[in-house]
């Protein structure tokens, strides 16, 4: 028998799962597996490791279709109609395969505002419609569009995709419509029997988790909130006349991915078991069960600073939206204000996925995971329990009124921003490893919240970043406004190698703020220190740094000479409380260290610089 013929016939040896954790835990020193749980903001622990004993009394997901999906890309205003026609064109012979833009009365700034059948006709001339998908969001009601569009030349039978609107996900987005919702559901009435007359092949109804994910809710609440959503379209199509059939298959979805990588496949997964059991309960078939699925990188998860950081993050964003099993994906630009090479390697990024990785040559890549099956039924558990809660209290719309939903979301809201804040929660470039030679882009004005009179409490959109994006903002405004950068001097104590490990934590520590450091050289003595002092410190600001060992030597020496000084004195490291007390009678005034609140403690230190009146 050959070597070849050996190898095919041997296999690995199998393992129980008691033995597995026999091992682990004797790694883990005689700590229990189960310190390795994690819970996430789902309310799900994570485990590390799953076997088919997970899946026991649960039915394995099934994802039929196609493996395959369509490349978008969100257009966005900035030029003529004329030139994002020519740029729709050109980036249709470069691989983009459907026409995906926002339109007005949307509420987005991103929103294009079209008016007339010739605006229309210039932005869509000679796209070929009988192979390009539209994909048109216009907010609470796509009355408009599809009036210019009837008017237009444009041959309706070709035209198919989706031109939706999704009044609810406006109501939860600005806390008012300009029109009552019983007239926005006559109207999406009023679109199935256009559809019917004039044998356009589109779904006008496009329920929006966006508002839901960019206001920081969980899986959970984006997956109980949009099945919410469709359930009050469902009844509100019935109630006027429409077949469950008619009313399941006029409806897409499109939800934003985030950087939960397992997470974010489970809840496409999820999202698709929920609708087909809903769907089933209101007695549709097979063929109304079906959900189209669109999915989008996430706004949320993106930051201003170090963008390109944004590239890897829209990837794997994407590689959990196709293992999902999403129809179609848009994957947006890493930078602010796309050009036309930020918006290739965009759909350059779906074929590297598709024909480098072969992501579109299987229907299910996640299918018999333990971890990914066990998760979407979790996902998809957990859902349809806040589901029920939303449905107590009036539906989607009365959970909107009485705020229920947006006090669910605001909790996971803070406890991710908490996260971000004290860097437990780690963000590339903006949060941990800042780049402060970067020339930052121009500052994006800050989400307000709309208060409106007899409306609902509008779930305001926010992005992870935007902490960390103030502090520097507000830095860099100081320096161009004084001609100085704000700084602070790191005092190292004892030897390069005793303090570079507190040296370095503090110089990542300050400069996520925006704040630049300058560094001491390494002093081995009280008289080095003198003379270095001698000459004057190069900011008001002053960090000491150096191991526990060393401060035991030399910190409340060091400490006197600073006494001399009119600086402010922080240290780097976390010494018990009697010791805190101490050092805070030395002169000491705060303490960064790896539980630190990083944006908190940064905050404090801008104020006290003069920094945050720059605050646009």
């Amino acid at each position: 028998m050959s070597n070849l013929d050996e190898m095919k016939n041997n296999s690995f040896p199998k393992v129980t799962l008691e033995e597995w954790t026999a091992q682990a835990e004797k790694a883990l020193k005689g700590k229990p597996v189960s310190k390795l749980n994690s819970l996430t903001y789902e309310g799900i622990t994570r485990k590390p490791i799953y076997t088919e004993v997970d899946l026991e009394g649960s039915t394995p997901f099934n994802k039929e279709g196609s493996a395959d999906w369509t490349v978008s890309q969100q257009l966005y205003p900035g030029t003529s109609l004329e030139e994002m026609n020519n740029q729709l064109l050109q980036e249709l012979q470069n691989g983009l395969q459907a026409i995906h833009f926002t339109v007005k009365p949307a509420i987005n700034s991103k929103a294009l505002e079209i008016t007339s059948q010739e605006e229309l006709e210039k932005l869509l001339k000679n796209v070929p419609f009988e192979q390009v998908p539209l994909q048109v969001y216009a907010g609470s009601s796509t009355s408009e569009f599809i009036n210019l569009l009837k008017d237009s030349s444009i041959d309706k039978t070709h035209v198919h995709g989706i031109i939706g609107a999704d009044p609810i996900g406006e109501l939860a987005t600005a806390g008012s419509l300009n029109e009552p919702l019983e007239q926005l559901f006559d109207e999406m009435k009023a679109n199935l029997e256009w559809k019917k007359q004039s044998e356009t092949r589109v779904k006008t109804i496009w329920i929006q988790a966006a508002p839901f994910h960019n206001g920081g809710a969980s899986a959970v609440e984006e997956l109980a909130a949009t099945m919410a959503t469709a359930v009050t379209y469902l009844n509100a199509l019935m109630e006027r006349g429409a077949t469950v059939q008619e009313a399941a298959s006029e409806m897409a979805f499109s939800f934003p991915i985030g950087s939960d990588f397992f997470m974010e496949i489970s809840k496409l997964r999820a999202a698709r078991l929920l609708w087909a059991n809903i769907v089933e309960a209101y007695g549709g078939d097979e063929e109304a069960r079906k959900m189209t699925l669109h999915a989008s990188t996430s706004v949320f998860t993106k930051s201003n600073l170090d963008p390109y950081v944004n590239m890897l993050r829209t990837t794997t964003e994407a590689f959990s939206a196709a293992i999902g099993g999403a129809e179609s994906i848009n994957i947006d630009s890493y930078q602010q204000g796309a050009d036309a090479f930020s918006r290739r390697i965009a759909r350059n990024t779906h074929y590297i996925l598709k024909e480098e990785s072969f992501l579109s040559k299987v229907v299910d890549p996640a299918a018999g995971s333990y971890y990914v099956e066990k998760l979407t039924h979790q996902l998809a558990d957990e859902a349809w329990k806040l589901f029920q809660e939303i449905e107590g209290h009036g539906g989607m719309v009365g959970a909107l009124e009485t705020g229920f939903l947006q006090e669910k979301i605001k909790q996971v809201r803070e406890k991710r921003m908490k996260d971000v804040e004290s860097r437990k929660k780690v963000l590339v470039g903006t949060n941990m490893y800042a780049n402060l030679g970067e020339q930052l882009p121009t500052r994006e004005q800050a989400n307000v919240a709309v208060s409106i009179e007899n409306g609902v409490e509008p779930i305001s959109p926010i992005k992870l970043s935007q902490p960390f994006e103030t502090l520097r903002y507000q830095a860099k405004e100081y320096a161009e406004k004084t001609g100085a950068k704000p700084n602070i001097t790191l005092i190292n104590l004892g030897s390069l190698a005793s303090h570079k490990p507190r040296t370095d934590f503090a110089t990542g520590f300050f400069h996520v703020g925006g704040l630049s450091t300058n560094v001491s050289p390494s002093f081995s003595s009280m008289e080095e220190l003198e003379a270095w002092l001698a000459q004057g410190p190069t900011s008001d600001y002053i960090c000491v740094c150096g191991s526990d060992d060393t401060y035991g030597i030399m910190l409340d020496d060091a400490l006197s000479l600073l006494q001399n000084h009119p600086v402010k004195i922080i240290l780097a490291g976390l010494p018990d409380g009697e010791r805190q007390a101490d050092l805070n009678q030395r002169g000491v005034t705060d303490f960064i260290h790896m539980k630190s609140n990083c944006y908190e403690q940064l905050t404090v230190i801008h104020q006290e610089m003069g920094l945050t009146s720059n605050e646009a």
